[in-house]
């Protein structure tokens, strides 16, 4: 028999940095499953931490768990009582700061534009969330930098990183994934180039 799960409150949802990692993930890939192994490496969140979030998360029916393939995987519960007020909430905040943000962009090379898009301007109808155009841009840390961002947001990013000569190449050429980006709803964080 399932045990009755504890009643939710705003303590036990939001008294901890990791579970609102956890809850942007689950919130965002709904229909998705999960394993714990999985969570840790995509959230960069310890595995012994992770299991007792994941407890206290399924305690109050947030989630869901089963054994799959000698594995235990998670969803979400979409009948728990709070999801769909607590999904529009999630989907409507700022996934994290643009100010945080900025700082680590500007240290991966010599950056000209920067434009979010999709999950940091709340638009489903975006092609990529984020692109960087710049020169020097350091791989190592580029790639340090998305996963972290994606750990922090909790979910799959697109993006595009594009050299100035690219750049000015495809915006001449009226590419139109770049076209599309600029036409939809966006924010230039940066915008060295005046366009």
């Amino acid at each position: 028999m399932p045990k009755t799960p504890k009643e939710p409150t705003l303590d036990t949802l939001f008294d901890s940095p990791v579970r609102a990692r956890i809850l942007k993930l689950f919130l965002y890939g709904f229909d998705r499953s999960f394993d714990a192994k999985k969570i840790s490496g995509k959230l960069q969140i310890n595995l012994r931490i992770l299991n007792r979030e994941l407890q206290r998360l399924s305690d109050i029916g947030f989630i869901k768990s089963r054994g799959l393939a000698r594995k235990r995987v998670f969803t979400a519960n979409q009948s728990f009582s709070f999801y769909e007020p607590l999904r529009a909430l999630v989907t409507k905040t700022l996934p994290v700061s643009r100010k945080s943000m900025l700082g680590r962009i500007l240290r991966l090379g010599k950056i000209k534009l920067v434009l979010i898009s999709g999950i940091f301007v709340n638009s489903d109808n975006s092609r990529a969330d984020l692109m960087i155009v710049g020169d020097n841009i350091n791989q190592a840390k580029l790639n340090r930098f998305f996963r972290n961002l994606e750990a922090e947001v909790g979910k799959d990013l697109n993006y595009a990183v594009m050299t100035t000569k690219e750049f000015d190449y495809r915006f001449g050429m009226y590419d139109r994934f770049v076209r599309d980006l600029l036409e939809f709803k966006h924010e230039k964080l940066i915008n060295k180039l005046r366009i």
